[in-house]
């Protein structure tokens, strides 16, 4: 299948941030004219005025008559200290006397006068040694030079404007800052967008190996911020698809498997019951009154078996889909325990089997329904008699709990042939019979494989727990746990 190429993320992110670099670089360029320019104003105004008092008190300490080399020496010592492009620095005599700093060409300085410097005539034109047109010039600081009472001159400073009064262009900062900012962000913004463009085309990989079907894949991204925590929320998603599919396989394997199982277990008694059949009614085999009524037997009790089979599947379909409503009811384990043991004797004495009850010494009070945990116990007495070789023992012991709010355990011990460790993890599944000496089928042939998973549904239902382990030196032992109360 060909995908359709479809528009690249990048040249989203690439237009937006040039946009954004141009907006920027344009409040740059207000800033300066807003902001840089007046600070750098101020700033040039009150060193202005720190030189003109300087030279107009110097001035006025030289002695008389002023001459221009004198003035000139003063204003030279002190235009350094000004610090700003443009400036000049000027004496202008009360007797006519004209002192500029840098000097000026001879006909500016044989005019006489100083003028203003606001209207932008001639006479300020080649402040730098430049003729190259009108100029205007601001005046930052005035000063009179004065000897004692009288006012002998005045000391001016000014500064020469760019022509056409865009003082922003003479703010250095923004003529060197705004074009390296502008290429550095530029430059910086396209690496930083190619690297979110790479990632999240590494996203969009792992997200169709996801849906082709390959969940062992990983993002890798543990970087944390916003595309990190997502790779993080992929992979986590993945690991929840790629369990969700094992569990259903798994069920579907089961499923599988009690089918299979059900089927076979049916299967068994309706052949017996099938033959013995046959065998009746056929009219060339002769039966005889004492045959007729062992297969007469034989038909009821396989009859029987399949009754229990579907009672018990039935009664385990209730308990997994929790159509079984408990009545819990407190009650104390221990006589329950002691009951049943006792209901069990007589069973247990013509199997030749001994059953052993050991009695606490004091009441272990559980919330359970009574009816649920007699059955618990009769099922776990019931496989003992069935695996258990004549001549065996079994011992029911019940432990109290030590502490409020602990467990009590009920345990169920023989001395039969046991189970083999690696299958210690089926027992409570549904139609298990362990294979091994003495354990390959029950001993009355009744089972039906079921008893112990009605075991583990039941007690699980109650919040409690059932395991089974081996019982040295020889057997099984299983222990059913419950909350105590």
């Amino acid at each position: 299948m060909t995908r359709k190429r479809g528009k690249s993320l990048f040249w989203t992110i690439a237009g937006m941030f040039f946009l954004t670099t141009l907006l920027g670089s344009l409040l740059q360029i207000l800033v300066a004219v807003a902001v840089l320019r007046p600070l750098e104003t101020r700033e040039a105004r009150s060193r202005a005025e720190l030189a003109a008092s300087g030279v107009a008190a110097e001035i006025a300490a030289l002695p008389l008559p002023l001459t221009a080399p004198r003035v000139e020496t003063v204003l030279e010592r002190h235009r350094d200290r000004l610090g700003f492009r443009g400036s000049v620095i000027a004496y202008r005599g009360a007797d006519g006397l004209y002192v500029a700093e840098p000097s000026p060409p001879a006909r500016y300085r044989s005019s006489g006068s100083m003028g203003s410097g606001e209207s932008g005539d001639s006479s300020a034109a080649g402040a730098q040694g430049e003729d190259r047109g009108p100029s205007r010039f601001e005046t930052l600081a005035q000063r009179p030079v004065k000897r004692g009472d009288a006012t002998i001159g005045e000391v001016s400073v000014r500064r020469r404007l760019p022509r056409g009064g865009w003082g922003y262009w003479e703010t250095r900062t923004a003529l060197l800052f705004v074009p390296f900012a502008v290429l550095a962000s530029a430059l910086a913004g396209l690496v930083i967008v190619r690297l979110l463009v790479r990632r999240l085309r590494a996203l969009e990989l792992l997200a169709a190996r996801i849906a082709e079907g390959d969940l062992t894949v990983r993002s890798g991204d543990r970087s944390g911020d916003e595309i990190g925590r997502l790779a993080e929320q992929l992979d986590r998603m993945t690991e929840r698809i790629a369990e969700a599919r094992a569990s259903l396989k798994e069920n579907e394997r089961q499923r599988r498997q009690l089918f299979a199982d059900i089927t076979h277990e049916l299967a068994t008694p309706l052949t017996s019951i099938r033959g013995y059949a046959e065998t009746l009614l056929d009219p060339a085999v002769a039966v005889t009154t004492e045959e007729r009524s062992r297969y007469m037997r034989g038909l009821l009790e396989e009859a029987a078996r399949l009754d229990r089979l579907i009672s018990d599947l039935f009664e385990l379909a209730r308990l997994e889909a929790g159509a079984s409503a408990l009545q819990p009811e407190r009650l104390d384990w221990a006589a329950l325990g002691r009951h049943t043991a006792e209901r069990f004797q007589p069973r247990f004495r013509d199997a030749g089997l001994t059953l052993t009850w050991r009695e606490p010494a004091e009441p272990a009070w559980i919330q359970a329904d009574g009816r649920r945990m007699e059955q618990v116990l009769e099922n776990l007495l019931t496989n003992a008699l069935r695996y258990v070789p004549r001549g065996g023992r079994v011992e029911v012991s019940l432990s109290p709990s030590a502490r409020p709010g602990g467990r009590h355990a009920l345990h169920v011990a023989d001395d039969g042939p046991g189970i083999p460790a690696g299958d210690m993890g089926h027992v409570f599944e549904r139609f298990y019979r362990a294979v091994g000496p003495g354990r390959s089928r029950p001993a009355d042939g009744k089972g039906s494989g079921l008893g112990l998973a009605i075991v583990k549904e039941i007690v699980e239902r109650h919040g409690g727990t059932v395991r089974a382990e081996s019982n040295a030196p020889h057997g099984l032992r299983i222990t059913v746990e419950l909350p105590a109360v």
